[in-house]
């Protein structure tokens, strides 16, 4: 039982507006292009909120050595495109890339509507603010076990600030890669 989540999950949705106004990817054509850069292991955190905590916290000693991270952002209409590549780390992605489309834009969240990759993940959303998306990603593996991957990218004058985050299947930790991006095109 995961307590604490569970409550504060419940008080931050009690001080969302009941709109159900649909917004727009207003300030997509500012971010459209393609991006290139590189994220460095930053940390394993143990997430001590999980009840009953574990006996004994696993903490990662992950490569330090930075690796290539590329994206790029497009839309038609009202359909989100994210392409992401990952080319180190738990979650890396194969030498093609995995694309995500996402349906319209419901009060800055989008639900996946296809995926062009190989593992495809289970579910996906694509959450969006005035300065960054992030996109969740639920992985199943083949024996029964799933990771789940954030890949979040705030856009600065430079280009971007990236963060990938990973939970592992049991919840009692997550890993965190940052870097930046440029924009190449």
């Amino acid at each position: 039982m995961i307590g604490r989540r569970r409550a504060m999950g419940a008080a931050g949705a009690s001080l969302l507006p009941a709109s159900t106004a649909r917004a727009q990817y207003t300030q997509w054509p500012d971010w459209l292009g393609n991006y290139s850069g590189a994220v460095r292991f930053h940390r394993s955190i143990p997430l001590e909120d999980i009840f009953p905590p574990p006996k004994n916290p696993r903490v990662d000693l992950d490569e330090r050595a930075p690796f290539g991270v590329q994206f790029a952002v497009s839309a038609t209409d009202d359909v989100a495109t994210i392409w992401l590549r990952i080319d180190g780390g738990p979650m890396q992605t194969s030498s093609n890339g995995e694309t995500l489309r996402f349906g319209a834009l419901i009060d800055g969240v989008a639900l996946l509507a296809s995926a062009d990759t190989k593992p495809s993940p289970r579910s996906a959303t694509l959450t969006v603010r005035p300065d960054y998306f992030g996109t969740e990603a639920l992985f199943a593996h083949a024996d029964g076990t799933f990771w789940r991957r954030h890949f979040t990218a705030r856009f600065t004058p430079g280009g971007t600030d990236m963060i990938i985050w990973v939970f592992d299947a049991a919840g009692t930790r997550a890993r965190t890669w940052r870097g930046s991006a440029v924009r190449r095109s």
